[in-house]
């Protein structure tokens, strides 16, 4: 096809069905954002377009917020950790961090916490606003909490606290604090991936703004229904908080305030499948094997999950990671997701600076996941055993 104007980038010819969705989206007005499609550590497609911010375009080294897909990102970490011997999935938690041992969440482990199912997606108590953005805070009000819904049962999405428990575990396993350290020294720098949680006024400067449709939508529920669980998993939030602001962009919060560019999140889905990977064979089928899944909707979340251990699995329409159902992946609020697909060998990584509404994957995420599936994979280059 012609190249299209409105993106930069370049890809495999055989991925032209996808670049020119993503090149429609932009040209409409609707996307601005960045779009990567890896195999075995080789960027088949990596592209890119619109504005990152009002006068800048969106550059190759643009930094997105993630969102939730940043939990993916701890979870490949914490598998990472599991094969070199520093934790085990039946470790309990308060093994390592005693004070968690109160009010019954003893015996709950860190497979419960890859899986949903430690209770505490949210606290018992008051919170205060701005809570998520102090690390010390957050880690008081989870070993004080008992469970708020029962634990080590279904699994229930710990949309707030996810990366605060299992932060706090990987820092106390592997003797290495705060978590960006920690992450940047195991996982993101041996791999060279522009992937980074907690900024600092530098890489601020890099990112994204973040646009919503409806700026109340995601935080409505705090004046509407208060005592609703997803209020309640919402309530750490700072007032006013648009996901641009310093505080949310330097703070460390694992569960969601991840940034980087579409093709680190690529190679470090990628991880899950790919031949020449930091995770073991073993490790990457345990992480891709369905563990749990909500019986109908989420409660927080309201579309029905199933889970690995730590990730997604492709559950179409609300979490369309393609047509393989063991594809592990992460969705994040707006639409940012990240999978990788065992069937093809690919790993695929979209970031928006525009909020799509819906929970799940938003509409701009599955049309670009369905032109993948348009596309003529058998022409691409065969997975051979290369390295990042």
């Amino acid at each position: 096809m012609a190249r299209p104007a409105t993106i930069e980038g370049s890809w495999h010819p055989a991925l032209d069905p996808l670049a020119e969705a993503f090149a429609a989206l932009v040209a409409a007005g609707e996307e601005r954002g960045a779009l990567c499609v890896m195999r075995e550590g080789v960027p088949l497609l990596d592209i890119w377009g619109g504005a990152a911010k009002p006068g800048r375009p969106w550059r190759q080294n643009t930094l997105a917020c993630s969102f939730s897909v940043t939990k993916g990102v701890l979870s490949l970490l914490a598998h990472l950790l599991v094969d070199r011997g520093m934790l085990a999935l039946e470790t309990p938690v308060a093994a390592l961090w005693p004070a968690f041992a109160v009010a019954g969440k003893a015996k709950i482990t860190l497979g419960d916490v890859l899986s949903h199912r430690a209770g505490l997606p949210a606290v018992e108590g008051p919170v205060q606003p701005g809570d998520l953005y102090d690390w010390a805070r957050m880690i008081r009000h989870l070993a004080r909490s008992a469970p708020v819904v029962p634990a080590r049962t279904d699994p229930v999405y710990h949309n707030m606290t996810y990366g605060h428990l299992l932060g706090e575990i990987l820092c106390r396993a592997s003797g290495l604090r705060p978590l960006p350290l920690l992450l940047r020294r195991m996982l993101t720098d041996p791999l060279g991936l522009a992937f980074r949680i907690g900024l600092d006024a530098a890489a601020q400067t890099a990112c994204a703004t973040i646009s919503q449709d409806d700026p109340q939508a995601l935080f409505q529920a705090l004046a509407t229904a208060p005592d609703s669980l997803f209020a309640r998993s919402m309530a750490f939030f700072g007032e006013g908080e648009n996901f641009n602001s310093p505080a949310w962009r330097s703070a460390v919060i694992g569960s969601g305030n991840g940034h980087g560019t579409a093709r680190a999140l690529a190679g470090l889905y990628g991880q899950l499948v790919w031949v020449q990977s930091v995770l073991s064979p073993a490790a990457q089928r345990r992480a891709r094997t369905e563990v749990a899944r909500s019986d109908g909707p989420d409660p927080i979340l309201g579309i029905p999950i199933r889970y690995g251990l730590g990730f997604e699995l492709s559950t179409p329409p609300g979490l369309d990671f393609g047509p393989d159902p063991k594809a592990p992946g992460h969705w994040g609020a707006g639409g940012a997701q990240a999978f990788a697909d065992p069937s093809t060998g690919l790993a695929f990584a979209y970031v928006t600076g525009r909020m799509a509404s819906q929970m799940g994957s938003g509409p701009r995420a599955r049309a670009l996941v369905a032109a993948l599936a348009d596309c003529n994979l058998q022409n691409l280059p065969d997975r051979g055993r290369r390295s990042l």
